[in-house]
């Protein structure tokens, strides 16, 4: 079964950049980018949408592109898909004969992030929160804008295990889970 994480660098203010072409690494901490990048390199695959591919393209990366354009594997390691008509569950299938997909990365943007969240298949959150404010762009969630990225989290039924500040900046970093109930259930299940 795949196991799917969502690593996610937000402003204070709940946005993951201030437009489709503003890359993290402009704005976001030398900690939260190792962090970032310790992620990427224990994943299996990594899920994107077609601007963050192309924010920071790495032809030598195993990617599973969303985008309703032209699909299909367009590097022998990067498979375009049209997200539609697929759930979580079909994407180990189409990358099998590549590489397996047992632990996925969810890197964005945010509709790749509602696609999960609908699905109910964020299992794991990994979440830095930069000290700066951007005021807008592009939120976590569609339904997001401008929301406290914790209590985002929060209110979609995700668990902190830990959390920690990075720098003496204040950048913060939670894990969090989906909460699983006295039942045995999901929040996001009920």
């Amino acid at each position: 079964m795949t196991h799917f994480t969502l690593t996610v660098a937000t402003s204070a203010d709940g946005y993951i950049a201030r437009a489709t072409d503003d890359a993290p690494q402009s704005w976001a901490s030398p900690e939260e980018q190792a962090l970032f990048f310790r992620d990427v390199e224990a994943a299996d695959w990594a899920i994107m949408g077609r601007h963050t591919h192309e924010a920071a393209d790495k032809p030598h990366r195993r990617r599973i592109i969303f985008s309703t354009g032209r699909g299909g594997w367009r590097r022998p390691t990067q498979l375009w898909l049209d997200p539609r008509d697929l759930t979580p569950g079909d994407l180990a299938g189409r990358v099998a004969g590549v590489a397996p997909l047992e632990r996925g990365l969810i890197l964005g943007g945010t509709r790749v992030h509602d696609w999960f969240l609908a699905h109910g298949a964020i299992d794991r959150v990994n979440l830095t929160v930069e000290p700066v404010t951007f005021g807008g762009g592009l939120p976590v969630f569609s339904d997001s804008a401008g929301e406290d990225p914790v209590g985002l989290f929060t209110r979609h039924g995700f668990a902190i295990l830990s959390e920690e500040v990075l720098n003496g900046e204040g950048t913060r970093y939670l894990e969090l889970e989906k909460a699983v109930l006295p039942d045995g259930l999901t929040s996001e299940a009920r």
